[in-house]
């Protein structure tokens, strides 16, 4: 086929432009439109969380998001008889550069993203909205599409391309156009919403107020208020939302102690949870609330829709090149939508919990909420738990296909360390006698070879490169050693001086392992021994290029 883009993305919120990003760095040819003439303005999605500050950093722009963004430290949980404080981020997230739930306008998100694609040269096409979508092969639903679209500059544009991503919204027209199912429903209740200064609110905590009546949140902004409230109407109320109004809610559920001034922006809006049946139709790809909306409670919304971007982009990027096996592109539905199913139920449960005026239903939160927060607050075992979830460093994808055990390792149950499919975690090393971050040194765009313990041949990262030709540009092998900031290393060798690398890898000094990790950041593939034929038929079944891989080991 002849295309004119690799890639055409509908939509440039955060996803699209996350999505952006990665296909930039790889270098593959794309365009991003988006129907709107100019950036939103407004806050909308504001909670980032460590792992999409992760997964975002390759690009450079997450100490700028840090920056510019405002952390919460604590969650002050005001309950009728007492206020519980408890330690946000303080565990289970010890394995990440970003140990903070920061809070950062969408608008500001947007900003430093197009920024970033700035200055790769990469311009968001504005004013252009999608009209029809066809098969370029109305026979083979992997053929291609062809997207007609309407500029508000210089009328109709079709525009050819390989894939086509929709990452446009709950109200999604790629997801329309391709007949694609959005199953799910909307809440009976109406929610206030405004960014607005707040006296009398202790600032860099997150302060809830659950209480019969419902719950009342408020988040620490910064910018371009300080603070966020969101809180429920009564059931019936369909008056206008005023600062006056607010201020009413505000005294119901905080006592009086609260002055609201000031207001940004104030609005009343109703949530749906909802979830597209398939995130692949062919050429057809969703990603963010284009495949799935939900609860905002645990703030997973914007970070689930990057974290989809992050997990299509590199795979559309190898099939561009031709290096991505059917299996490959694929295992983007596979993965992804287990982990939107899962999200959509959590935020939903939780979302019933904060909101029911049942009487037995409300049981949780108006009695058992009293009597376990205080339990929360003191176990660290529990707050591990609960962050390792909400920061979604805990999302892995051990049962996909792209997840491979050597035949040589232990059986999970025995083996320590993470799995495949778990992400790679952090922790600070030396390479060329300069402190780095692990992750930061397998970032780069391909797939990266970590050969650890002793008994490795000096040119095992030439094998490796011999084997597989056509993956040589995208495929990094590194050494990564026991060592000392007094010892130097050589070429390609990782120093793990503090010995935290191999700890949270469960790694062993005294025997080697080999780990690959995927693009996106998590561990595709694991095994013991100094055996590589294991990890070169793993990424030559992933590209496409198995036959060659074997030819030239055999």
């Amino acid at each position: 086929m002849n295309y004119d883009v690799d890639v055409l993305i509908v939509g440039a919120g955060p996803t699209g432009l996350a999505l952006a990003a990665q296909l930039a760095t790889y270098g593959t040819s794309f365009r991003i439109i988006d129907r709107r003439q100019a950036p939103s303005t407004q806050s909308k999605a504001l909670a980032v969380q460590p792992r999409t500050l992760e997964a975002l950093r390759p690009f450079g722009v997450s100490d700028a998001m840090v920056r510019r963004g405002n952390a919460a430290t604590q969650l002050h949980l005001h309950l009728p008889e007492d206020t519980v404080s408890i330690g946000l981020f303080d565990a289970g997230v010890e394995d990440s550069a970003y140990q903070q739930l920061l809070f950062l306008p969408q608008s500001d998100t947007e900003n430093i993203l197009t920024s970033y694609l700035a200055s790769r040269g990469v311009r968001v096409e504005r004013g252009a909205e999608l009209l029809e979508l066809d098969r370029l092969d109305p026979q083979d639903p992997f053929a291609g599409m062809e997207a007609r679209v309407q500029r508000q500059d210089r009328g109709i544009d079709r525009i050819r391309a390989r894939y086509v991503v929709g990452a446009d919204g709950v109200g999604s027209a790629v997801r329309r156009r391709a007949g694609m199912d959005f199953r799910g429903s909307g809440y009976e209740d109406s929610f206030v919403l405004a960014d607005l200064e707040i006296d009398g609110a202790e600032p860099s905590a997150v302060h809830a107020y659950p209480t019969d009546d419902g719950f009342m949140v408020l988040f620490p902004l910064g910018s371009p208020a300080s603070w966020r409230m969101i809180s429920l109407k009564d059931k019936g109320d369909t008056s206008e939302t005023t600062l006056s109004s607010l201020q009413e809610t505000a005294d119901k559920f905080s006592g009086g102690t609260l002055k609201l001034r000031d207001p940004h922006w104030m609005s009343t809006f109703r949530l749906s949870h909802q979830m597209a049946e398939y995130f692949q139709w062919g050429s057809v790809f969703l990603a963010g609330d284009a495949a799935h909306v939900h609860s905002p409670i645990g703030g997973q919304g914007m970070n689930t829709g990057i974290q989809d971007a992050l997990n299509l982009g590199w795979k559309l990027a190898l099939g561009a090149r031709g290096l991505a096996s059917d299996e490959l592109i694929d295992s983007y539905d596979a993965e992804r939508r287990p982990v939107a199913r899962e999200i959509v139920g959590f935020t939903d449960r939780l979302f019933k919990l904060a909101t029911t005026r049942n009487g037995v239903k409300k049981l949780p939160r108006t009695k058992l909420l009293p009597a376990l927060a205080p339990v929360a607050a003191a176990s660290e075992r529990l707050r591990s738990r609960a962050f390792r979830t909400m920061s979604q460093l805990g999302i892995h994808y051990r049962g996909s296909d792209l997840s491979e055990t050597g035949g040589n390792r232990l059986p999970a149950v025995l083996a320590s360390g993470p799995r495949p499919g778990d992400r790679l975690p952090d922790a600070a090393v030396t390479y060329q006698e300069h402190e780095r971050r692990l992750q930061d040194l397998v970032s780069s765009p391909g797939f990266h070879v970590l050969l650890t313990g002793p008994g490795w041949p000096e040119d095992t990262p030439q094998q490796f490169h011999a084997a597989l030709p056509a993956v040589d540009g995208l495929l990094s092998v590194h050494r990564l050693v026991v060592g000392s900031r007094l010892t130097p290393g050589g070429p390609g060798i990782i120093q793990d001086t503090s010995g935290l690398a191999f700890e949270r890898l469960g790694l062993s000094a005294r025997r080697p392992e080999i780990i690959v990790v995927r693009p996106d950041g998590y561990i595709g593939f694991r095994s013991s021994g100094t055996d590589i034929n294991g990890a070169l038929g793993y990424l030559g079944r992933l590209t496409g290029t198995s036959e060659e891989s074997s030819l030239r080991t055999a």
